[in-house]
């Protein structure tokens, strides 16, 4: 189902008109009352890129709310200040409660919610370098600055419930800024990445359920057996599946449960094939213990085995890659990744904003429905960017912008619903129908 109308529009007018005013006051982006307000700035830069993610400035000042504006005048706008109000008005967005109603899935059910975790790299310009380091590249110069945004996505409802940034050579599981409190009986996802055992002990103790792949050497004791490495483990067993419980870590050991499945041959020769490369590249050879780990797919998690079989594990652990396709899509249809910027500020200000512009794009796609509805995410992602100007031509009026938000609500509805896949079933069919890895 979809997101309700009136909360849509409401939260719409709200970050980008009063929220992003008194914002633009806060961090003295206006200190005075001029032509172009924080709103009109907002306005300008959010519904101009959702409309063409790869628009530049000068295109931009044409379609400005305030009429006579310069693109010269726009792009002095572009200040120190103007990034920071910008971010601010992003994170202010992040924090409204902008969801559609969950589809009726019993599996996912019995969680107060599915959080999935993942983040995209944006380069920058490398003025940043010290403000944002990159994590280098091919040459000298390459990668330079760089800035890492993370993103906590609620999946059975789309809502988006965290966005944080931080330096872009700084590893995901050194950062918890958007590690807030998750409600009890909520399942976490995140990839291997943001593995920390200290973490997932948190969780368990605040009662939230979690699923995580393992690092190649972890290690883990079966009852009162001395710890070993996992793939010490994988390689004497002979099934296809293992199902134990476990104390895993060293300095950190938390109890949890061990799940394994074997991959099919063609998988695991994949996948030995890309590791023999990997290591070729680097000047090594693979070890016993990848080869070994080339033929399994490893999980650690917490679930009670009495309430959630393997094969249900499995398909609860897939729909982490839900977010990154979110991600993708920012950046392949949303401009996320690509500025005309050159100076420092102008180029970070441009990462908020197309950032700010994917969540207001992600708030009108939920008129069409939650993440898991049967609707192709790109064409969709092209009707919101039909409806932009409309949205933004709207917002003045509130009643009118129910208007425009109805009429694509019934646009997205039209769309055709995407067929079963029998060889490739979607997520939201396996997960009403569990299968094992293949």
């Amino acid at each position: 189902m979809s997101a309700p109308i009136p909360n849509l529009a409401r939260a719409i007018r709200t970050v980008l008109t009063a929220d992003a005013d008194r914002a633009a006051a806060r961090v003295g982006f206006v200190r005075r009352r001029r032509k172009i307000s924080g709103a009109a700035f907002i306005q300008t830069l959010v519904f101009g890129w959702i409309e063409d993610p790869r628009a530049p400035v000068d295109a931009l000042a044409a379609r400005c709310p305030v009429p006579g504006v310069t693109p010269q005048a726009f792009h002095k706008r572009f200040t120190p200040a103007a990034t920071e109000f910008v971010r601010e008005v992003l994170l202010r967005a992040v924090g409204q409660l902008v969801a559609a109603q969950p589809i009726a899935v019993p599996l996912l059910q019995r969680f107060a919610g599915v959080y999935v975790e993942d983040s995209t790299v944006v380069a920058l310009p490398d003025t940043l370098r010290d403000t944002f380091p990159g994590c280098g590249g091919n040459t000298p110069s390459a990668g330079l600055a760089a800035i890492k945004a993370h993103v906590r996505w609620e999946l059975t409802t789309g809502r988006i419930t965290g966005m944080a940034f931080q330096p872009g050579r700084q590893p995901d599981g050194r950062f918890n800024a958007t590690d807030d409190p998750l409600p009890a009986g909520a399942l976490r996802l995140a990839d291997l990445g943001y593995f920390d055992f200290g973490v997932l002990t948190r969780l368990s103790a605040a009662g939230v359920f979690w699923i995580s792949r393992l690092p190649p050497n972890a290690v883990a004791a079966v009852g009162d057996e001395r710890p070993s490495e996992v793939w010490r483990l994988l390689r004497q067993w002979s099934g296809d599946l293992l199902d134990l419980r476990v104390t895993a870590g060293n300095e950190t050991r938390i109890g949890c449960r061990l799940l394994a499945f074997r991959c099919p041959p063609g998988v695991a020769a994949r996948r030995r094939e890309q590791s023999a490369e990997r290591q070729r590249k680097k000047g090594r050879v693979v070890s016993e213990r990848l080869r070994v780990l080339c033929e399994w797919t490893v999980f650690a998690t917490n679930l009670p085995a009495d309430r959630f079989t393997p094969e249900q594990v499995w398909v609860l652990y897939r729909l982490r890659w839900q977010v990154e396709l979110l991600l993708k899509l920012w950046r392949s249809h949303g401009g996320v990744g690509q500025s005309h910027g050159r100076l420092g500020h102008r180029g970070l200000c441009e990462v908020y904003a197309k950032l700010l512009a994917m969540v207001v794009r992600h708030w009108l796609l939920l008129t069409g429905g939650g993440p898991l509805a049967r609707m192709n995410p790109v064409r969709a992602a092209r009707e919101a960017r039909r409806f932009a100007l409309a949205v933004a031509d709207a917002l003045p009026c509130a009643r009118r912008l129910r208007r425009v938000l109805r009429s694509l609500r019934d646009t997205l509805a039209l769309l055709r619903p995407r067929h079963r896949r029998r060889k490739r079933p979607s997520a939201l069919e396996l997960l009403f129908e569990p299968q094992t890895p293949s």
